[in-house]
């Protein structure tokens, strides 16, 4: 998701696997949070910029900034042994808050909203939605096609504790037994359910997280205590997209959201230790 239905059978207020929906963890692992809802194409949604900055900037999100990325497509020739590579622009519009923590990436064909200060689901999805219906109310969106939402965590060790500890022991590879200095060791696991795709990444590596490569360099400050990281640590990368065409509802939206939530944490729970989620709180 970002490169990257539907009953919910979550209960608000209870904590399972550090994804809380209105509760907050002691110390949770989670350090980076993105959701995105890609909707239908709007070839002049620059024209409505300037009347969803003016509301942004008045809703808290002071910095903006138009940014073009680059993103690189292989073109694969059957003439050439290897595929040849282009260059393609693509245009969004950056608006986040003054301490800059989190935001939201505006395209001509999706709406993100990240932040590397998670509180709880509720207020995280909230301020997607509020902000989805306030480009839907600008441009009068026809139709949504896509709804990610990805979670990144920080397993760090607590103390004189060990690494295996705190992970499920089918992502620790060869990282404990293989001699040498360890680099990284790297786990990923795709799944189809509920008419969507998961994918559950782990890598462990020593002297600092290990950002995918699709984020980095990341957009936004992440907080002190995951910035400096002496000894080994694991980062654990679960996103949860669907691919489905379906005309505007943002109640059908809140509902995606609330169920892919659902299946993040079930694998969230399933990556790490009881002895973890004790030591987060």
């Amino acid at each position: 998701m970002l490169g990257c239905k539907v009953e919910c059978k979550i209960q608000a207020g209870v904590v399972d696997g550090g994804l809380s929906m209105g509760a907050k963890m002691k110390n949770a692992p989670v350090f980076y949070t993105l959701a995105q809802v890609k909707f239908n194409p709007i070839a002049q949604m620059e024209d409505y910029v300037p009347h969803l900055q003016e509301h942004l900037r008045r809703g808290g999100y002071p910095d903006y900034r138009k940014e073009v990325v680059q993103v690189g497509l292989k073109i694969r020739q059957l003439d050439k042994e290897e595929p040849e590579v282009k260059g393609q622009q693509h245009i969004q519009w950056s608006f986040t808050n003054a301490q800059r923590n989190e935001g939201y990436l505006l395209s001509a064909d999706s709406l993100v909203f990240h932040s590397t200060v998670y509180e709880t689901f509720d207020v995280f999805s909230n301020r997607l939605l509020e902000r989805l219906s306030l480009v839907h109310e600008a441009v009068e969106l026809a139709y949504i096609e896509h709804i990610g939402l990805r979670y990144l965590d920080a397993v760090i060790p607590k103390g004189d504790d060990v690494i295996d500890a705190y992970l499920n022991p089918s992502l620790l590879g060869l990282s404990l037994s293989i001699e040498g200095e360890l680099k990284h060791s790297f786990s990923e696991t795709l799944s189809q359910i509920k008419g969507g795709m998961l994918v559950a990444r782990s890598v462990i590596t020593s002297g600092g997280l290990a950002l995918p490569p699709d984020l980095f360099p990341l957009k936004l400050e992440i907080q002190p205590q995951f910035s400096e990281i002496p000894g080994p640590s694991a980062v654990l990368d679960t996103d949860y997209f669907v691919k489905k065409r379906f005309d505007f509802d943002l109640e059908m939206v809140k509902v995606q959201l609330l169920s892919s939530h659902d299946i993040i944490d079930r694998a969230f729970h399933l990556s790490v230790t009881d002895y973890a989620r004790h030591v987060w709180g």
